[in-house]
């Protein structure tokens, strides 16, 4: 398969357009004041911000998400959470989804799993650290099948996928 000089350029458009809105984010974190993150410090309150960027193949362009206590407050600035939101990934399978989440330090009585209205939400308080993640899923899955199994701070989600209907079906009409 041969690809045109507008491909990569398309792909490049799309890289700068993310690196612009990661740029962005970074520039309103470091505009909180100095003292405000020294005085984090010495009350032994941790600050942690990251991000993990995706685009494989089929992507129409790149997944940027977030983690951490860091939380970007609109227009500008940031505010430091008691909850950090974890890391996680959702990895598609052929017949499911499997939803990965870093819960370091999480025993599985610390973790709370549900799902209302399409959304997964995970809630965890261990000694250390709160985490909490809202999760949209696909539209395309069996909430009644899934389930969840905790190793050593990871918790991994199972999320079937529905069935797809074979074939055609008739519906027979009922008269009243």
């Amino acid at each position: 398969m041969a690809f045109d000089d507008e491909f990569f350029e398309e792909i490049d458009k799309l890289f700068k357009e993310e690196m612009r809105r990661i740029r962005k984010i970074i520039t309103e974190l470091t505009k909180v004041k100095p003292g405000y993150l020294s005085d984090l410090g010495k009350r032994g309150e941790p600050i942690i911000f990251g991000f993990t960027y995706r685009w494989n193949t089929g992507m129409e362009k790149p997944e940027v998400k977030f983690f951490g206590n860091v939380k970007p407050v609109q227009p500008f600035g940031v505010k430091i959470s008691e909850e950090s939101t974890p890391v996680y990934d959702i990895f598609d399978k052929q017949d499911h989804y499997e939803i990965v989440v870093e819960l370091a330090g999480a025993k599985k009585e610390d973790i709370n799993v549900e799902v209302r209205e399409g959304t997964l939400y995970i809630t965890a308080t261990t000694p250390y650290k709160k985490y909490s993640a809202r999760i949209r899923l696909p539209s395309n899955i069996d909430r009644d099948k899934m389930k969840a199994k905790l190793n050593n701070g990871i918790l991994i989600i199972t999320v079937p996928k529905l069935s797809k209907s074979s074939g055609t079906k008739k519906l027979e009409i009922e008269e009243e």
